[in-house]
């Protein structure tokens, strides 16, 4: 996952280290491109839940709701196999139904 400026600040300031050493500790930069480094398939901060939650990045809050995963059930599958935060027993047929419904509760969209 890319981190944006933003990101990356929140994400030293959780963590009480210096840039540097999150960087070399926890993130992976390719050019201008930062994002975090990814251990045994999934996010370095995952340990049976996100380890560094206040300093998470700000698409870390909005997931599993990535819009590609509502386009193409293929996405979903890719996402569930690559977030061990999202139930693993659920079927994206299941995951849609209930995001619609939340959504429609919250007024916004229309089922």
């Amino acid at each position: 996952m890319s981190l944006d400026k933003d990101d990356r600040q929140r994400m030293v300031q959780a963590l009480g280290l210096s840039e540097d050493e999150v960087r070399e500790r926890y993130w992976r930069v390719t050019g201008s491109v930062v994002q975090m480094k990814i251990v045994d398939g999934h996010c370095i901060f995952y340990d049976n839940g996100c380890t560094v939650h206040l300093g998470r990045p700000w698409r870390c809050g909005q997931w599993p709701l990535h819009p590609s995963i509502l386009s193409d059930e293929n996405n979903f599958k890719t996402i569930k196999a690559s977030c061990p935060g999202l139930n693993q027993d659920m079927s994206y047929d299941e995951f849609c139904r209930i995001l619609r419904e939340l959504m429609a509760r919250q007024g916004n969209i229309h089922c």
